[in-house]
């Protein structure tokens, strides 16, 4: 039996005293209604039991806790929306699905997320808030097509770096998970800067999206809307096809595998990124509990019906009486 008090147990104490103190007054000194009083201490007694919140006491559940810190690094370039993904669907779909799938594999990880066109920028600063990363991941859009003029894939390791390094520092005992998320085409005419994380990154994996045969992708607005496809300078439609040569170039600057991404179970392709510990039982300690605060609610109705029932008809007695007839 445990009591969780449905008031703070100053204003509880209080209540209970007044109510029972009051009640059991009356019941002394009013020898002429005593059954009514009986009732409405009894009735005072069940109300301050309720509002101590007695329960019965269950199992001590705990949440997973993770000692991981993951980073999402995410293309958001026109051709995230190149339609060849598991079917039709568009590469941003593609690393929609994933990034929830692998918060869903990683349970109590604090998460960020880095998306990069011709720049890149935080997202979403490391956060446990898994609704955060829901709406994060389902508000990427990529960037606006009329703008769009040739980008790096290796644009966000600046930022990439500044963010790792600043995680580090502040909790050095968290292992730096990355995943990036991409199609590895490098339409920038200079050649993509390596990454150069040194130390700073514990696993992760590239995932790769898109074909050989490639798909066509649709304009893009600044306000996230679709448009006709893209077109080339001669009037072709634009095709983006996946690089994954490329792709694999970045894996080994990264330390973290590649896999090939076409939709279906996330599992296999963590299986070698090393992201880390989740350690069921290590986290923080949540107590269950029953409450019986409903079987005490229940009570005091009953009495106050019978209550009810006694005062009727203690006042009809009266009345018969005013009235000349008999009690």
């Amino acid at each position: 039996m445990s009591w969780h008090p449905v008031l703070p147990w100053p204003i509880v104490v209080v209540l209970g005293l007044l109510l029972v103190g009051f009640t059991l007054w009356r019941l002394l000194v009013d020898s002429h209604h005593r059954v009514r009083w009986g009732l409405r201490l009894a009735t005072a007694v069940a109300m301050v039991i309720a509002l101590m919140g007695p329960a019965v006491n269950g199992a001590i559940a705990r949440q997973a806790a993770s000692d991981v810190s993951v980073f999402f690094v995410v293309d958001t370039t026109t051709s995230a929306m190149a339609r060849d993904h598991d079917g039709e669907k568009t590469r941003l779909e593609g690393y929609r699905e994933d990034m929830a799938k692998i918060q869903e594999e990683m349970p109590g990880a604090r998460f960020a997320i880095i998306t990069f066109d011709y720049t890149a920028r935080v997202t979403m600063p490391l956060t446990t808030d898994t609704n955060a990363l829901k709406t994060a991941a389902n508000n990427l859009r990529a960037e606006n097509s009329l703008y769009s003029g040739g980008s790096s894939v290796t644009v966000a390791q600046e930022r990439l770096k500044l963010t790792l390094e600043g995680a580090k520092k502040r909790q050095p005992e968290r292992s730096r998970v990355v995943f990036y998320l991409g199609d590895g085409e490098q339409t920038a005419s200079e050649e993509p800067a390596p990454f150069d994380l040194e130390d700073l990154v514990d696993g992760g994996a590239v995932l790769g999206y898109g074909t050989e045969a490639g798909g066509r992708m649709a304009s893009t607005s600044a306000d996230g809307t679709t448009g006709e496809d893209i077109k080339d300078s001669q009037g072709n439609p634009g095709v983006s096809k996946i690089d994954e040569k490329q792709l694999e170039e970045i894996a080994d600057q990264l330390g973290v595998p590649y896999t090939h991404r076409a939709g279906g179970d996330i599992a296999p392709a963590l299986e070698d990124a090393d992201p880390g510990t989740t350690v069921e039982g290590e986290g923080a300690a949540i107590e269950t509990y029953t409450s019986l605060i409903w079987v005490f609610a229940l009570l005091m109705s009953l009495l106050l019906l019978i209550d009810l029932f006694v005062t009727t008809r203690e006042i009809g007695r009266l009345r018969r009486v005013e009235a000349g007839g008999t009690p």
